[in-house]
Formats: structure tokens, sequence, C-alpha cells
């Protein structure tokens, strides 16, 4: 077994302070659960120590202090991973209307940064996504197999002939999200026979909000977290 890699505390201050100066969409997700904690920003660093995260809710559910979680940072065009630990949250008394600060304790792992657009879920030991396709006005039901934040692969159980740059909307839910409703332009699609999906479509995603994007960005890397972790043998 070899050694973990030790981590450069001066990188990993630097894209911290880079993400507070520059107000990174950030979330929180403890390892194993399926919901997180987004719309959250670096507050500020006690470096050595801790990292402080505000944009929590006051209705927010908050994993106890100890629960061990993934910082999941969006600079540019990376995702930037950081697995650490909770510390107990700072809370005002004096102004219970004031929602927490949540605190991390300062990581003793590298971080895992991918360019955004390699980030791809991979499904063979994950369940795929139910999804609602609408398409020349008929509904269909498709299951998620890929997704990066430009585009996705549906897998149909009824045999459909798809055109070359044929528009379709596509419904699902994130899990920890809300619905997500985005639009695909048909770049590939293929017939399998005697498959349980032997409809294969590849869409490119088209007008997508930055908001959406972000959203896709933080389940996505929710997703390669699941399956790195679980590579480990969920150690």
């Amino acid at each position: 077994m070899t050694d973990p890699k030790p981590i450069d505390d001066k990188r990993l201050e630097a894209i911290l302070k880079k993400a507070k100066k520059s107000g990174t969409s950030a979330s929180l997700r403890a390892e194993g659960a399926v919901k997180m904690l987004g719309h959250l920003h670096v507050r500020s660093l006690d470096t050595g120590t801790a990292i402080q995260l505000e944009g929590a809710k006051l209705r927010d559910i908050l994993p106890p202090a100890g629960t061990q979680v993934t910082l999941t940072l969006i600079q540019g065009d990376e995702v930037i991973s950081i697995r650490t630990h909770l510390l107990e949250p700072i809370t005002m008394e004096h102004e219970p209307k004031l929602p927490p600060v949540l605190q991390a304790a300062w990581p003793t792992e590298p971080p895992e940064i991918h360019p955004r657009r390699a980030v791809r879920v991979a499904t063979p030991d994950l369940p795929p996504l139910e999804a609602t396709i609408h398409w020349h006005g008929q509904t269909f039901g498709a299951k998620l197999l890929n997704l990066t934040d430009m585009g996705m692969g549906l897998g149909f159980k009824d045999v459909l002939t798809f055109q070359y740059h044929d528009q379709l909307e596509v419904v699902t839910n994130l899990p920890g999200s809300e619905s997500l409703t985005v639009s695909g332009d048909v770049r590939h699609s293929e017939a399998l026979e005697g498959d349980e999906l032997p409809t294969r479509v590849g869409l490119v995603l088209v007008d997508l909000p930055a908001e959406t994007r972000e959203s896709l960005q933080r389940f996505i890397q929710a997703r390669r977290m699941d399956r790195s972790f679980s590579l480990r043998g969920g150690h």
C-alpha cells in the first residue's frame, strides 16, 4: 500500500483564497448522502485549521460535526473536490434569525481537480436516472445514462427513430436538486436489437443557463465522488 500523497498547503490555500475573492460557487455533501448543501461561498479561512462557509439557510438540515464531507468548488473550467469533515458551526446566539456559518476542518488530503468538460457520470455501478422526453408533441420515458455539462446520453424502452438535429426537451430530477429541464440537439442515434433499451441517443445541450450548468456540475461531481469512494471499498 502506498503512502498518501502529501498535501500542498500553499496550493490549497491559493485555491481557497481565489474562491473567497471571486465568490466561487461551492457545495457540501456528506459521504454516501444523496442531498447536498448548495449555493455556498467561502467566507473566511483559518489556514491550517478551518474553512468557513456562508450561504446555508435556517431551514437546512445540517450534518453533525465530525461528518465526512466533500467540498466542491467550481472555478472557471475546473471542478475542485476537497475531502474533509465538519466542525461545529458558528451561530449567533443574539441573532437567532441569522443562519449559521458552516465550518469544515482544514483538509489533510490534496484536492482532486478535473476539467469541467471531462467530468462524466459513470453508470456501470451507479443507477441511471429516470427522465421524461418531449419530442414532436409526444412524451416518452427514458433512462439518463451519462451526462456532462455539454451533453447527455439517453436510453429508450421504445423503438424510436430520431433524425440528426432533432430537438428534444428532457425533464429529470437530480437527487438533492429541483426538477431540471433542458433542451438538446440529437447528434447520435443508435438501434440496439434485443437490448432492454433498444434506442440510444446522444444529445448536445443547447441554450443552457449558467445556473443550470452549475447544478449539473454539482450533481456530476457528486456522482464521480460516489464512484471514487465505492472503488476504494468505502474507505
